[in-house]
């Protein structure tokens, strides 16, 4: 669950992190100083290249940016609220953030020399990664590391490093980022913007969301409404599978095989059980126009039956050839529903389905 900035920040206020005065546009009081800067609250990133943060010097600049910014689109995301914040003297730039890096499977701090640039593209003898072990936490050793790579008279790096840290777990974050993170002329810090991510699943005393979230017309937030998770690209398959490490299992076995995707869906622990979600998903997913569909699901738990019925009420006698790997409960009643169809292809072997799938590519292409 990514928030937006404002919201990042009234956490970063509740754990004692410094930010600049700031107000939703709705809730501007009428004695804000000059300058300020108005920020479009968006989702996506590379909002500032794109217009939507503008800096003013009066009223009249201000609400003639804010009415611009809230004109605007970015990457498909409709700005429907803007942050205005006083603007901030400062000396220096820095980056500063702790992130759940699964690759190590541990959180890890990432500390930059400069701020207000995409991390990614930053020398690397700029960046500082120091590994976490969240059984002992953050340690002195860590942050005397941070001091040294710095080499900079920050004499608050303590205080907010422990205070990123127990933000981080407290809120079962796997996201925490500064960037820029300002230093001041008195060694004090503002933090200058936040971007933070939450595990969707933890459960919090409080909500963070503050700001109503916007319609996405993206395939991938449409298949978040259903409660499953769902990626477009630029292939041919529209590929449906029983969870994550069997949805990327089968991505690798088809694309291996020459064959592409045109979406990557995992079903979910809701549509399993709901004929009429599975249907609305495959409707979804036919508005891509993939050329074939691929099926590949394995259930310990739910019934075959209501994947099988939506799948013949949805593309039985298709135009769109629709192969299908099943297993699990009620999986010979599921059969005897698809079997009856011509363009669906059934089979109970893994090494069947690149085959099946090229077969039927060839039949809508020739």
């Amino acid at each position: 669950m990514d928030l937006f900035e404002y919201e990042g920040k009234r956490i970063f206020h509740k754990y004692g992190i410094h930010i600049p005065t700031g107000y939703l546009g709705d809730y501007l009081p009428n004695n804000i100083s000059f300058p300020a800067v108005v920020k479009a609250q968006v989702l996506t990133g590379g909002r500032g290249k794109m217009g939507g943060i503008k800096k003013v010097n009066s009223l009249s600049e201000l609400k003639n940016n804010k009415k611009q910014i809230l004109e605007m689109d970015m990457n498909g995301e409709k700005v429907s609220e803007v942050y205005i914040e006083e603007a901030v003297d400062y000396k220096k730039e820095l980056y500063l953030s702790i992130v759940m890096d699964r690759n190590i499977k541990s959180p890890t701090l990432i500390v930059g020399k400069s701020g207000g640039v995409d991390i990614e593209s930053a020398p690397k003898d700029s960046i500082l990664h120091m590994p976490i072990n969240p059984l002992i936490g953050l340690q002195p050793y860590t942050i005397r590391n941070v001091k040294i790579f710095l080499n900079e008279e920050f004499p608050k790096l303590e205080e907010l490093l422990y205070k990123m840290w127990d933000m981080f777990v407290q809120e079962q974050a796997t996201l925490v980022e500064i960037n820029p993170l300002f230093l001041l002329q008195k060694g004090d810090y503002v933090a200058g913007d936040a971007k933070i991510t939450l595990d969707s699943d933890g459960k919090r005393q409080e909500s963070p969301i503050k700001i109503k979230r916007g319609y996405n017309d993206s395939f991938e937030s449409k298949c978040a409404a259903l409660d499953t998770v769902g990626v477009e690209l630029d292939g041919k398959v529209a590929t449906v599978t029983s969870g994550a490490g069997l949805g990327m299992a089968t991505f690798d076995l088809i694309s291996s095989k020459g064959i592409s995707v045109r979406s990557l869906i995992d079903l979910g622990g809701h549509v399993i059980h709901d004929k009429f979600a599975a249907i609305e998903l495959i409707k979804e997913t036919k508005k891509l126009k993939p050329e074939a569909f691929l099926f590949n699901f394995y259930f310990q738990v739910a019934s075959c039956l209501v994947i099988a019925e939506a799948i013949a009420e949805e593309l039985g006698d298709d135009n769109i050839p629709t192969v299908i790997r099943l297993k699990g409960q009620d999986e010979k009643e599921a059969f005897n529903i698809l079997n009856q169809y011509s363009n669906i292809f059934i089979t109970d072997k893994v090494t069947s389905i690149s085959s099946l799938l090229k077969d039927s590519l060839k039949e809508v292409n020739s």
